[in-house]
């Protein structure tokens, strides 16, 4: 009797000690995979980088014109290059067009604040030159 008590306890240990040593090693591995997937690699990242800083280079030239367009609109409704059958609609017209010039000016100076944060976000301390 003593002797199968004595080998059921040595069986229990042994299979007490083989879960534990399969469990930490699974979830050693598991926290492995997880910490793969959870880190970009230095190729996304630049990728990324690179795509961000593309589309802020973008943002910018596209607000240089509209900068030009919105100045071209402002000197043709403070000089009013208007005809006088057609002053009112023209000038309905320019104001219009001013004020949607004006919305799109806004529209690329938010994209490029948020680019520039995303570029801080990506680079750390340096910045991209233009932000």
């Amino acid at each position: 009797m003593l002797f199968l008590i004595l080998e059921m306890t040595i069986l229990l240990i042994i299979s007490l000690s083989i879960g534990v040593i399969l469990g930490w090693w699974l979830n050693k591995l598991k926290t492995k995979q997880a910490i793969a997937n959870a880190t970009p690699t230095v190729e996304a990242t630049q990728g990324e980088q690179f795509a961000l800083k593309n589309q802020l280079n973008k943002c910018f030239e596209e607000k240089i014109t509209l900068n030009l367009k919105l100045k071209s609109a402002r000197e043709a409704v403070n000089k009013g290059k208007m005809s006088p059958t057609d002053n009112k609609k023209q000038g309905t017209h320019l104001q219009e067009k001013f004020n949607v010039l004006m919305d799109d000016l806004q529209v690329r100076d938010d994209t490029i604040s948020s680019l520039c944060k995303e570029i801080k976000q990506l680079k750390g301390e340096n910045q991209h030159p233009n932000c």
